[in-house]
């Protein structure tokens, strides 16, 4: 059976396409989350008031991060190159939703479609994976996840999409599900291009 050609990219945002002032050892601190755990996954499983309280911390962090994020070098090259070849882009982040429109209007990114923590399952739940690939008319098959952290390739191979690491980021080795393990967002163009001309 031939391979599925990937017709679509789902990137994570921060640490993959945005280099973010995030400070997660503060976060934790100040949160009361234990570092070795999960920030969303530790807040939503405390009391409605506690849960509050945390998340009403980790926003400010987010929103000041928002402001003075930076765009990875090579993410705006590797972006347009991947329209130049007909890919749909998407965006899924366990960040706001009023972060990710504060970055993409600072930035000037668009996406054919994006989801946050606000809209969806968060990763590593394969379930945002699957509505992005709905929403873009596509299977999972055809659908890359891109990240930096093992929460991203565990929402992608779950869906039964490809999965890409980025190297550099939160996590220093690639998980064992991931497909393919990127240096620069730039190798991202030619290796769908290897990967989609085999199919043929």
């Amino acid at each position: 059976m031939p391979q599925a050609e990937i017709k679509a990219v789902i990137f994570d945002m921060d640490g993959t396409l945005i280099d973010s002032p995030l400070d997660f050892e503060l976060i934790h601190a100040q949160t009361g989350v234990p570092r070795d755990r999960p920030l969303l996954e530790y807040m939503d499983r405390a009391g409605p008031e506690e849960s509050r309280r945390m998340y009403s911390i980790l926003a400010r962090h987010e929103e000041r991060a928002a402001l003075d994020c930076t765009l990875r070098e090579g993410a705006a090259e590797a972006i347009d190159s991947l329209r130049r070849m007909g890919c749909a882009l998407a965006l899924l982040t366990r960040n706001s939703a009023r972060s990710v429109r504060t970055v993409l209007g600072r930035l000037g990114l668009q996406f054919d479609c994006w989801l946050s923590r606000d809209d969806e399952a968060s990763k590593p739940s394969p379930v945002p994976v699957l509505r992005i690939a709905d929403r873009l008319k596509l299977t999972p098959g055809e659908v890359l996840m891109v990240g930096d952290y093992r929460f991203d390739v565990m929402a992608g191979h779950a869906a039964g999409a490809r999965t890409a690491f980025l190297k550099g980021g939160k996590d220093a080795e690639a998980p064992r599900e991931t497909d393919f393990v990127l240096e620069d967002l730039r190798e991202l163009p030619p290796l769908l291009a290897r990967w989609n001309s085999q199919g043929d």
